[in-house]
């Protein structure tokens, strides 16, 4: 990356960490780290996706190291939704959830848990290999021309008890208290991403910094009501600045009433204490952690206050006619004409039923003509009807044999371009 840093972010740096600046500075202008993330409900270990030289990453199980950047895109199994491409530090969500679970989710109830900031869904994906199945999901994207990237990574990965909606949060919140868990990956200044992307560099400005902090506390507000008592709330950024991430917790705490929470991260794992804070903050810094800059904090919402908290039907209830749902689940069935077909999403739900339809194993040319959504040519064995299309065994759609040849069900709007 040729771009310079900005001065006023050089000066922010050196304040704020005078003895390590030099040392964060330089790993800025190195190239980033390439990760994954398996999704487990569909795969266990990654021998499978043909990728070499593959190191765990230390804070995820989930979560490996590759030596360089393969064309993803050109990996079935990426839209299989095996994988998912992300930034080792993110995947801190994977273990903080599954920390917290025991504590958050009652057992008299189905619990819920609420993105309130998600696309593309790399966070909410690490969410959802955390908990059990039958964990209600709701993950929502503010920005509209943001949505159908969360849309389509989260129907990949195939959790069915998911809603995807485009709202602002103030508007969720008038839901109620309904939530256990509540994910807040703030929008923010971005200089955690400086060497990943040149426009973190270019957009730099204190004036930047202000702004996003006043959006975060207005989100954060919003959080705290859609909170049952002794729900959890996750905070995090990619940022360095005290301001978007310290100042905002002691904010949570000393206003808010939140009580701090120590997920316990071992000292091995290299992740930096919160700046000049009394409370249990977390900096994933480049100079000292393989992956991006991101802040994150865990607080949990006072037990003993007497706000009533709203049942999980009535909640979906209130979503569906209050707010725009982009997706209630994963759908099963499309109109098309005067019938029903079915799906191509359905098949890559973790919960489709196997044996209900014909399968057929596709080789590598062939499952990636199919994902530029060209029709295929089938086996004279196999019978007109809908069809399962697999790769490696796994589902990636379906067409409809018609004999001479089988018409391609795979989402236009997913098909795939740069071949």
């Amino acid at each position: 990356m040729t771009t310079e840093m900005p001065q006023g972010f050089v000066e922010e740096i050196q304040e704020l960490l005078p003895e390590e600046a030099d040392n964060l500075l330089d790993a800025l202008n190195m190239e980033p780290e390439v990760s994954i993330k398996l999704n487990i409900r569909k795969l266990s270990e990654p021998s499978i996706l043909g990728y070499e030289g593959l190191e765990r990453v230390k804070w995820c199980e989930s979560g490996y190291y590759l030596p360089d950047r393969p064309r993803f895109t050109l990996n079935p199994l990426l839209h299989a939704g095996t994988f998912y491409v992300q930034d080792a530090s993110s995947m801190i969500y994977e273990t903080i959830m599954k920390g917290i679970i025991p504590m958050a989710f009652d057992t008299s109830h189905t619990p819920a848990v609420a993105d309130l900031c998600a696309s593309p869904g790399g966070k909410t994906t690490s969410i959802i290999n955390a908990i059990p199945d039958g964990i209600f999901i709701l993950a929502n994207e503010f920005t509209p021309q943001r949505v159908g990237a969360l849309k389509e990574n989260l129907l990949k990965w195939g959790y069915p008890d998911i809603m995807i909606t485009n709202s602002p949060v103030n508007k969720l919140a008038k839901g109620g208290a309904g939530f256990d868990v509540v994910a807040v990956d703030a929008p923010c200044s971005g200089e955690g991403m400086m060497r990943k992307e040149k426009m973190a560099r270019d957009q730099w400005s204190p004036g930047l910094i202000g702004q996003c902090a006043s959006l975060q506390r207005e989100i954060l507000e919003d959080a705290c009501r859609m909170l049952k008592p002794g729900g959890f709330l996750i905070y995090s950024t990619c940022t360095f600045n005290r301001k978007e991430n310290e100042e905002q917790v002691e904010w949570l705490v000393e206003e808010k009433g939140m009580v701090p929470f120590n997920p316990g991260f071992p000292e091995e794992w290299g992740i930096m204490s919160g700046i000049e804070t009394p409370y249990p903050c977390f900096r994933f810094m480049p100079h000292h952690t393989r992956g991006e800059g991101l802040f994150v904090a865990v607080m949990r919402k006072e037990i003993d206050t007497e706000e009533k908290t709203v049942p999980l039907n009535k909640l979906k209830d209130w979503l569906r006619k209050n707010v725009k749902v982009v997706a209630d689940g994963i759908p099963e069935k499309i109109e098309k004409g005067r019938d029903m077909i079915p799906c191509s999403q359905w098949a890559l739900s973790t919960a489709f039923p196997t044996g209900k339809f014909a399968e057929i194993e596709l080789d590598e040319g062939s499952a990636l003509s199919y994902l530029r959504h060209e029709a295929l040519r089938l086996s004279p064995e196999i019978g007109k009807g809908f069809v399962v299309v697999k790769f490696k065994g796994f589902p990636l759609g379906f067409v409809k044999n018609i004999g001479t040849r089988a018409n391609n069900l795979y989402p236009s709007e997913w098909r795939i371009r740069n071949l």
